[in-house]
């Protein structure tokens, strides 16, 4: 903002009235409103002087420091660009800092008006004037994109030899913007030319290009290992000029990039790796001694930092990781910085160095429950990588008591990152199956305890049911039913839990007829997980009694597909007094169809669904003898249920051909896309017939539901 005012001290004309006001008036701005008014009259205003034929360099200069407030406070002000790009051709050097200025603010490579500063770009570049180059060539760095590389490549080589360094210096910088655009304009020998350099400014703006070269292809510099080692021992040693020291010490930005390059070269690469032990050694020495002044502490810090993330990234060497450990060690009995730096360093430890990292876990327990979140959360982040399966369940009770304690709203992604942590670990590293069930019903309580729960509490709920509906364990069985038994309150969420375990687990209705008679204070996907279940409770114990199907009654008329078909589906099903052995008997059975269908087809919709449900009961009945036909006697159901006849005759089982769809999935041609229904897709694994096939997804099954 200073070198702004400046600009406009140092015109010819001075400061207008205009100009003074405007400063003025967006200081004196209480609120954004009042802010977004003096811009837009002064929007406005400027459109309109743009517009005049001609105006003195004063004005234009003054108008063009106005366009880069606006610009800063937010406001679009590239309708000024031309008025920029004229002012950069001005040939006073000031006029033409401020043209420069403004064009690489409001342009960008992608925009054609920067293609009209090329000629004023190549202009200054070939000028005696080191001012009048050292602009274009800032300004190349800015505004020149693909198209223009190939035109200004040439004279910027021609730049990597000129006498003065800033020069040689800002050539450098160009060619990284180069190189960032066109990686195939990369040559090895113009970057070690700079590379090389006498003076220390043009070495250290080369760094970022072997950066760069370092990281995509190492393997074609690891040549130059003893150039870059050399150079870092040239820095840590004090051997630059005093000017490039940050507060006494030597050079950090520099140390930072060749550590950066010397990791990237030396991983998997024990010999090279070896050769820079030594220099890695004096590094860490150097940053670890005492510092003059808090800032100088502060660059060791972060030397220490990269230093350390070098050797664990690298080929491992036992005595240096032993240095980090130290480190590390320091850093986590240090202060709330130096903490944190402590835990992405263990972090990386312990995915590099199970053994060695696992040694911190018991010291990481206690910044769990640190007053800084940021904290908190980089140590759940360690506790993920660095657990084994002796120390888990000891982990899991440290996890378990962070979700325990109130939260804010600050704290919901800790929440959150929490119980993924505990999932995670113990699907990966849970000693049984009955042991990670019982884990999930922790975390069910726990993390719904809080006052900020996870924002997808479905997640959890449907990781429980899913691995339990794919594990065959009497122990889960007994762990599901106990948790479950006596819940019964709407609002919690492990009423989802109750809702689930009713139809897989349950042996009678005595806590059906809890939940029927609280159906009424239950939400619509409530109402589909507990119809879902009753259904798969049915084909299990038998019918329904008629005092419970009178309450569900109204739910056939529900404007609800999913609920709808869900109570016919039962209601049907309930008609049925040995509805327990049919569905114990082979599937084939239960699905089998004859071949003659054509009078049945021309009941049905002629739609995708129903043709491909057709075509499966026909694959599947080919050779059985039996007969299926349709109920003529509800609309409704005329589209819903199919009727299974034996060949003596007899009706052996009313099945939902929504349930079949489900169950009994087809490859669709490419002109048919059929989703299959439903509200419970976990659920719906305990009917007989879930060795067939698994089911789909709830959110496919919705769309399907609703066409039905």
């Amino acid at each position: 903002m200073r070198n702004v005012e400046q600009m406009v001290i140092g015109s010819a004309t001075g400061q207008s009235a205009s100009f003074k006001k405007f400063i003025k008036d967006i200081a004196d701005s209480k609120t954004k409103y009042e802010e977004s008014m003096v811009m837009q009259a002064e929007i406005e205003s400027l459109k309109k002087e743009i517009k005049e034929s001609y105006s003195s360099p004063g004005v234009q200069h003054e108008r063009l420091v106005k366009l880069i407030y606006i610009h800063m406070l937010g406001y679009d002000a590239t309708f000024g660009v031309i008025d920029a790009i004229k002012f950069a051709q001005q040939s006073s050097l000031f006029y033409k800092r401020v043209g420069y200025l403004v064009s690489s603010l409001l342009l960008n490579p992608g925009r054609e008006e920067s293609l009209l500063l090329c000629c004023s770009l190549q202009r200054d570049l070939s000028s005696e004037s080191v001012v009048e180059q050292s602009m274009a060539l800032t300004g190349i760095c800015q505004l020149m994109g693909k198209d223009t590389i190939a035109s200004f490549l040439p004279t910027i080589i021609r730049k990597l030899s000129h006498p003065k360094e800033i020069i040689r210096k800002k050539a450098v910088d160009v060619l990284y913007q180069f190189l960032c655009e066109m990686p195939e304009q990369c040559h090895d020998e113009r970057y070690q030319k700079a590379l090389c350099d006498p003076d220390a400014g043009v070495m250290i703006s080369a760094l970022p290009i072997y950066l760069k070269l370092t990281k995509e292809h190492p393997e074609r510099h690891r040549h130059m290992n003893k150039a870059f080692t050399d150079i870092l021992v040239q820095i840590v040693e004090g051997r630059l000029h005093n000017s490039f020291n940050y507060h006494t010490f030597p050079a950090p930005w520099a140390q930072v990039y060749l550590l950066k390059i010397l990791q990237n070269m030396g991983a998997d690469d024990k010999a090279l790796s070896d050769e820079m032990s030594t220099v890695l050694h004096l590094v860490v020495a150097r940053a670890s001694g005492k510092m003059t002044t808090p800032q100088a502490a502060d660059a060791a810090v972060a030397v220490l930092y990269q230093v350390c993330l070098t050797i664990l990234n690298i080929y491992p060497n036992h005595d240096l990781i032993l240095l980090v450990t130290r480190k590390i060690d320091e850093f986590l009995n240090s202060t709330c910085n130096k903490i944190f730096i402590g835990l992405q360093l263990l972090e990386q430890l312990c995915a590099k160095q199970p053994s060695i990292g696992a040694k911190f876990i018991p010291q990481v327990y206690q910044y769990t429950s640190h007053q800084c979140s940021i904290i908190k959360e980089i140590a759940i982040k360690v506790i993920r990588v660095g657990v084994t399966p002796d120390t888990l369940p000891e982990a899991t009770q440290v996890l378990l008591k962070v979700l325990s304690t109130p939260s804010s709203p600050l704290t919901e992604d800790i929440t959150t990152l929490c119980c993924d942590v505990l999932v995670e670990l113990g699907r990966k590293k849970a000693p049984s199956p009955a042991w990670y069930v019982e884990l999930l019903l922790q975390v069910l309580d726990s993390a719904y305890a809080t006052s900020s729960p996870p924002s997808k509490p479905s997640s959890l709920l449907n990781t429980l049911i899913n691995f339990c509906t794919a594990t065959n364990d009497s122990e889960i069985s007994d762990l599901l039913q106990s948790a479950a038994q006596h819940d019964v309150d709407a609002s919690s969420q492990k009423s989802w839990l109750s809702i689930w375990t009713l139809g897989r687990y349950d042996t009678d209705f005595s806590r059906a007829t809890l939940w029927i008679n609280r159906i009424s204070s239950l939400s619509d996907n409530q109402i589909k997980w507990l119809l879902d279940s009753l259904v798969v409770l049915v084909t299990r114990i038998g019918p329904l009694p008629e005092p419970l199907l009178s309450t569900l009654h109204p739910y056939i008329n529900s404007p609800s597909p999913t609920i709808r078909q869900l109570a016919i589906e039962l209601r049907n099903f309930s008609k049925i007094p040995d509805i327990t052995a049919i569905f114990n008997t082979d599937v084939d059975v239960i699905s089998a169809v004859i071949d003659q269908l054509s009078a049945s087809e021309d009941t049905l919709e002629n739609s995708a669904a129903h043709r491909q449900f057709l075509s499966k009961f026909r694959k599947r009945a080919r050779g059985t003898g039996q007969k299926v036909d349709f109920d003529q006697d509800h609309t409704e159901e005329t589209r819903q249920l199919v009727h299974v006849t034996t060949k003596d005759g007899t009706t052996t089982a009313n099945v939902s051909w929504i349930s079949y769809h489900e169950h009994f999935p087809e490859e669709t041609s490419p002109n048919e896309k059929v989703e299959p229904p439903l509200s419970q897709p976990a659920l719906r694994n305990t009917l007989p017939w879930d060795h067939v096939s698994n089911p789909s997804t709830s959110n496919s099954s919705k769309n399907t539901a609703a066409k039905c």
